[in-house]
């Protein structure tokens, strides 16, 4: 049977107040991490992932919704808007951009039109400024660095790596920064490029971003599509990167996971927490660190901008665009 969580939009309204604050000092938490890592799913809301069952009464999630009733769970968490780009965009840099479209990055090689361009400043700026270091997975990107707007590049084919996923790229100081797009790294299956990467706790990035291919981020694409099949592969592969993740050597105390979806299946416009009018939805957002293994939810209104907020308030750096307004939820997670 699915486990059904309502969200009470007036009680959500009614808390929006309480979560506008003032930007604190960015040292003033006292929840400092070492590593993130966040892991970028898609277009499924709350009740989809968590607990749901195929039509013969099958889990189609089992392993999420484990990790949901095992570690952290935010219970009301909204994607800020749709469709997918803005939100991905939210996420590193505490703003939209007025974006409210998926095309290609206009730094996209060769080049596209209609395009789009964030001009704003990013958590990369931020984590270089601090002297921390990062990097991102991308499956099925063919090289690093890579600024086709998709592949396999066959328009009439499979689109697995899709540029809309790829924030960084739409930032002319990533894009047209050869050693900034050098830590854009493609993601095999064998997933040797992270693995190669978290072997050396020294040396491992301090925020890693985690994007699967289409057919593996509960998306799907032309060759991938049954919305059951696409549960189970998304579930089994977040299964597989977390298990990458703690077995290394990287995983240390200090360290994070997050999980998330960029926005729902456009079954609501539901948002929160300086949001556009048009909001993404109830999802789901789960946070498993090596501190505690017990079950703990947060019942505070959360979303993409919010999380920057305590991702880059763990590092101890300073706030981005409407994030510093907010206050950083995912502390409630990480006692």
């Amino acid at each position: 049977m699915q486990r059904r969580f309502v969200v009470p939009v007036t009680l959500v309204l009614s808390l929006l107040a309480a979560l506008l604050v003032s930007s604190a000092p960015a040292n003033a938490t006292t929840n400092h991490l070492r590593r993130v890592f966040v892991i970028m799913m898609e277009n499924n809301g709350f009740d989809d992932v968590i607990g749901h069952d195929n039509a013969q009464g099958q889990p189609d999630t089992p392993y999420i919704t484990y990790l949901a009733t095992h570690y952290g769970l935010s219970t009301y968490y909204f994607g800020v808007t749709h469709p997918s780009l803005p939100n991905y965009l939210a996420f590193i840099s505490g703003d939209t951009f007025g974006i409210q479209d998926d095309n290609p990055s206009c730094y996209a090689q060769p080049p596209q039109s209609p395009c789009d361009v964030a001009k704003g400043t990013n958590i990369v700026d931020r984590l270089e400024q601090g002297h921390l270091t990062w990097e991102v997975f991308e499956q099925a990107m063919p090289h690093p660095g890579y600024l086709g707007p998709q592949f396999p590049t066959n328009p009439n084919g499979p689109v697995l790596y899709a540029q809309k996923h790829n924030p960084f790229v739409y930032f002319k100081d990533i894009a047209q920064n050869p050693a900034r797009r050098a830590r854009i790294v493609g993601l095999s299956n064998t997933f040797a490029e992270l693995r190669s990467a978290l072997s050396n706790p020294t040396l491992a990035p301090n925020f890693n971003f985690i994007v699967p291919d289409q057919c593996h981020d509960m998306h799907g694409t032309s060759t991938c599509s049954n919305y059951d099949s696409l549960l189970v592969a998304g579930d089994q592969y977040v299964k597989a990167l977390v298990n990458v993740i703690t077995h290394s050597a990287a995983y240390t105390p200090d360290s994070a996971i997050v999980i998330t979806w960029d926005e729902n299946d456009y079954s609501s416009n539901l948002g929160c927490c300086l949001s556009p009018p048009i909001g993404g939805g109830h999802v789901a957002t789960i946070v498993i660190t090596p501190r505690y293994r017990m079950p703990m939810e947060s019942a505070l209104p959360s979303n993409h901008y919010t999380t920057l907020r305590s991702i880059l308030s763990a590092f101890n750096l300073p706030a981005l665009g409407k994030s510093a307004y907010l206050q950083p939820n995912l502390f409630d997670l990480l006692p």
